[in-house]
């Protein structure tokens, strides 16, 4: 049975042409619908592998699918002894040869799942995750690897079927992809009687430590940026179980046989759904999912991929969900709830939202079950409080809405060196209450991040981790005001670093690549300075970046670089440059379109070394940051500020409460790319 973790690999390889797959964006005119069901269930014996109720699977899923306006002659079924490698690339060839532009695909897999060595180098454990095939032997009957691992449907493999059937739907085509497996290997599905899953088949030498530790997300999408992709339909996959996880069979409360966990819920969500009452997104259907199996298999986590997750079932158009946080838990009797985001998304103590009920995809016009308030939080979790009664009792029958954000400026600790050549005991006790009114800042006696170190003709602020200089200040003994507007800075710098919005249909990717002589990307170099999954730049270094928008809406794009000495600086826009000027409304990206910086060269690596983030901002409304990373806030009368522009003004203006109050959801997602410099070898 295949866990999430192998789930996830499958989606993010044929995920490898995404970057060229843009995204429909109104009504599909399907021409027809498709389904493609491998049941594999009957494993010979003699090979190890339980026996599955996976053909039992099919005939609800026939039903369900002839429901929705699939016929007979489209639903095609390749079960048990069908199922050899052969069998199964022969029905992709067919079902990809037989689909139309626009029409709409099914496709699901009822089977036994199994990790085998991988046959490329940039799996992150030296494993690929497989479907068990008909003719797959068990690692404990495995006599010869190089011919067992044959019959193992590795991922990458089904990537390449199922991208090739993405590129012949196009654009306005639909694909929902369900997994209803796991990686267990010597049990069954069946009602919580796996007592694990089998060990992972790999050759007599298999070494993992020779394997890159990556993100093979990251390197599929390598392969797609060097080479021109063709547009791909939006795709889901509904999976069973998170990579951990063994997925059970439940029982039919109607017939009492057992079947597939997912494809039960999967089943009972499409009841009653037809176009004629009006199909909801595959976000809203999945929710309901998640609900019947919390209640059926609930040890069990169903996750939800893809990048057509809000478009409207079957090929419909694509629409606005307002951003949600999770529920993780409930605690009604002391009316708390735990909330799946915290500090980095505006949650901290005093933010407050509604909590409607899952699948609320907009909460105008919609009453709110209770309203919240946060009491505490964490880096990515937090709790809050509610008043009155919860009708729910599962969390995943409730999604939270942020009514008003809080972002607290973490307290910068900065430690004031005495001794000999240091300020004096009394020297330091003034320049610490100096510093008392602000509240972003805290003096301590140890583990600081800012060390005050005191010179002959300037004061000096160190970065403690690494011992980069920050900043050289005026002595502080002549006055504080130099170092206060320094210490402001660096808390900026850590608002900044840990601020994390996403917004609906806002996917955008950024990559930093060496050059070549021509300008051009290297990234056959690139690839081989990737340590440990990021990239390693050294000083001197001529690097070039490229953005794509993967999302389904127009955005633009702004970039700002956090160095690792703590200063920030904006790489796009950039009016300032002294021979490449890029203004903020160049930076206009469509779906599916990339962007490459207009003058190759314009990224030039040099110290401090260390970790280094290049911070994206992308929203559907033109944004300039530079004007406020080079003014320190300041107001650029010629344009209305977005949310975005507003919250990072606070950072400037608004901090001297430590707090900063958004009434308003951040109209701006930001993306990360985190890279090393170091020294050139």
């Amino acid at each position: 049975m295949i866990s999430i973790r192998l789930t996830a690999i499958f989606l993010l390889l044929f995920f490898m042409e995404t970057l060229g797959a843009g995204a429909a964006s109104g009504q599909a005119a399907a021409r027809g619908k498709y389904a493609l069901i491998f049941a594999i269930g009957n494993y010979p014996a003699a090979n190890g592998w339980a026996a599955i109720a996976s053909l039992r699977d099919v005939g609800y899923l026939d039903k369900m699918l002839k429901g929705q306006g699939f016929s007979d002659d489209h639903i095609m079924v390749v079960a048990d002894t069908q199922a050899t490698m052969k069998g199964i690339a022969n029905a992709f060839a067919t079902l990809t040869a037989r689909v139309q532009p626009g029409d709409v695909v099914v496709v699901h897999f009822s089977s036994h799942g199994e990790q085998v060595e991988a046959d490329r180098d940039y799996r992150i454990d030296g494993l690929d995750e497989c479907v068990v095939t008909i003719n797959a032997k068990a690692p404990n009957r495995s006599t010869d690897y190089p011919k067992d691992q044959a019959e193992y449907l590795r991922g990458h493999v089904l990537g390449d079927y199922l991208r090739a059937l993405r590129a012949k739907l196009g654009a306005d085509g639909d694909l929902l992809v369900t997994m209803d497996d796991c990686h267990s290997g010597n049990g069954t599905r069946g009602m919580a009687r796996v007592s694990g899953g089998a060990p992972p088949l790999v050759s007599v030498d298999f070494d993992p430590s020779r394997h890159r530790r990556s993100d093979s997300s990251m390197l599929s999408r390598d392969a797609a940026v060097y080479g021109a992709g063709t547009p791909l339909s939006p795709y889901v996959v509904f999976s069973a179980t998170r990579p951990e996880e063994l997925d059970d069979e439940t029982d039919d409360e109607e017939t009492g046989v057992a079947i597939g966990s997912l494809t039960y819920a999967v089943c009972k969500a499409f009841a009653g759904l037809s176009a004629t009452t009006g199909y909801p997104s595959y976000r809203q259907l999945f929710a309901s999912i998640q609900s019947i199996m919390n209640v059926k298999v609930p040890a069990q986590h169903p996750m939800m991929e893809g990048d057509g997750v809000d478009r409207l079932l079957f090929g419909g158009q694509f629409v606005h969900q307002l951003p949600y946080i999770e529920i993780s838990s409930l605690d009604k009797p002391n009316h708390q709830i735990i909330l799946k985001a915290g500090k980095t998304t505006g949650l901290d103590a005093g933010a407050l939202v509604e909590i409607c009920p899952a699948g609320t995809r907009d909460t105008t016009g919609v009453r709110a079950l209770v309203r919240a308030k946060i009491i505490s939080a964490g880096e990515i979790s937090s709790v809050a409080t509610f008043d009155g009664e919860l009708p729910i009792d599962q969390p995943v029958d409730g999604w939270a809405f942020v009514t008003a954000r809080v972002y607290n400026i973490t307290p910068v600790t900065l430690q004031i060196r005495t001794g000999p050549h240091g300020y004096t005991v009394a020297e330091a006790a003034g320049i610490g209450k100096a510093l008392q009114d602000m509240p972003e800042i805290r003096v301590v006696a140890k583990a600081p991040m800012l060390t005050l170190v005191k010179g002959t003709g300037k004061d000096t602020l160190k970065v403690s981790g690494n011992g980069y200089v920050f900043a050289t200040v005026q002595p502080a003994g002549s006055g504080i005001g130099d170092l206060r507007s320094k210490l402001e800075n660096y808390a900026r710098y850590v608002f900044l670093q840990s601020l994390s919005c996403q917004l609906p249909g806002v996917q955008v990717e950024m990559r930093l690549f060496l050059r070549k002589s021509d300008g051009t990307a290297d990234t056959a170099a690139t690839l081989l300075r990737m340590k440990q999954g990021r990239f390693e730049s050294h000083e001197g270094d001529s690097l070039t970046l490229w953005i794509r928008n993967n999302g389904t809406q127009l955005v633009y794009v702004n970039v700002l670089d956090l160095s690792p000495d703590g200063e920030i600086a904006a790489i796009l826009p950039n009016m300032m440059h002294s021979r490449v000027k890029i203004g903020p409304e160049e930076l206009a990206l469509p779906p599916g379109r990339e962007y490459w910086l207009p003058k190759p060269d314009l990224i030039r690596i040099g110290p401090p070394d260390g970790t280094e983030v290049f911070k994206l901002f992308a929203s559907p409304e033109m944004i300039n940051l530079e004007n406020l990373a080079n003014t320190r806030g300041g107001v650029d009368p010629s344009h209305r500020p977005t949310m975005m522009e507003q919250l990072i003004r606070m950072s400037y203006n608004g901090t001297r409460g430590g707090e900063l109050t958004s009434a308003n959801t951040p109209d701006a997602a930001t993306t990360d790319y985190i890279f090393l410099i170091k020294p050139k070898p």
